[in-house]
């Protein structure tokens, strides 16, 4: 992987008459989400930070009506995944991306230059912008609207549930719930996990969600039989395959979060590469892939399907169909 070593976040706000005087650190714990007044502190006094260009300022700075307050946060180097994102459909208005396991879609507190957005900004397509979202360890299909003029119709689609969203998944099955042929509907709707201590994990809840499952086969593992399963989505609850699976008692293999419990997935985010951690995991990573995606073109409106190849998890012995 390349590793890139200016990583610099800038963000620009601009100051409105409800700001007119306010003390910078006092504007800064306003305007960014999470910042407690002791680090907006911190940032004013001794971080990257200009208001109108001017960078000599502290806590204490007055703010005025049409200032614009810059803050610049030096990360950490980055290695990225460029190499290995494959472009699987594009023109005039499309590109749809073959997004690999380990990329974020969208930056985060943490996660900045790996991501889908700026690996279009490397790719010099500036106007090119994801329209929907996987999960950070999904690999696959992934569209993206290639002018911006496009990022509002497409990303309707997927509000309207237009999309036919097709993902294979291999999951952790000893008891053999599922057998070759089988088809189910899951609809228990989804929320907030109420019983984990992780803010972001879900369970039973009151938003609906149908996740569709056909049996294609049950695949051999060293640490115990898969079931190898087509799934279709009718909805897009947040890990909506990932929670449905794992409430039937078959969670995806190599999920960290649905297939162990809240403990185990804290160490591992603390300590990632541990082998004694990783030997727990079915895989690395999780195995569920977005396969193919079925949509109505944005600008000729004829509908369009692509697929992506299937990841060399699904590469072990076939214990029965296909």
């Amino acid at each position: 992987m390349k590793r890139i070593e200016h990583n610099v976040r800038e963000r620009h706000f601009e100051v409105d008459q409800n700001f007119e005087g306010w003390r910078l650190d006092e504007f800064l714990e306003n305007r960014i989400s999470g910042m407690s007044m002791e680090l907006a502190t911190l940032v004013a006094n001794e971080g990257d930070v200009e208001v109108d260009g001017n960078d000599d300022v502290d806590a204490s700075t007055r703010i005025t009506d049409g200032n614009t307050v810059v803050v610049r946060e030096h990360m950490d180097p980055e290695y990225v995944q460029d190499h290995q994102v494959g472009t699987l459909y594009t023109d005039e208005a499309l590109l749809v991306v073959d997004k690999p396991a380990g990329m974020l879609v969208h930056e985060t507190a943490s996660v900045r230059l790996n991501t889908i957005t700026h690996y279009l900004k490397r790719r010099g397509l500036e106007e090119a912008e994801p329209v929907h979202r996987i999960d950070c360890d999904t690999s696959g299909v992934l569209v993206c609207a290639r002018r911006q003029k496009y990022v509002h119709p497409l990303r309707d689609q997927f509000k309207r549930g237009i999309p036919k969203k097709t993902y294979r998944a291999l999951v952790i099955d000893d008891e053999h719930r599922w057998t070759l042929g089988d088809s189910a509907t899951l609809d228990t709707p989804l929320g907030h996990n109420e019983e984990s201590v992780l803010p972001h994990k879900m369970g039973r809840g009151d938003l609906e969600a149908i996740t569709h499952v056909e049996v294609l086969g049950r695949r051999s593992h060293p640490m115990g039989d898969l079931a190898d399963l087509r799934v279709e989505i009718e909805t897009g609850r947040q890990h909506q395959i990932r929670v449905h699976l794992a409430l039937e008692g078959t969670p995806i293999a190599g999920d960290k979060l649905y297939a162990m419990d809240d403990q185990f997935f804290i160490a591992i985010c603390e300590k990632p590469d541990d082998e004694d951690l990783l030997r727990q995991l079915h895989f690395p990573r999780h195995a569920l892939h977005a396969r193919r995606i079925q949509l109505q073109h944005p600008a000729g409106g004829d509908t369009i399907e692509v697929e992506s190849a299937l990841p060399s998890l699904w590469r072990i012995r076939p214990k029965s169909g296909r």
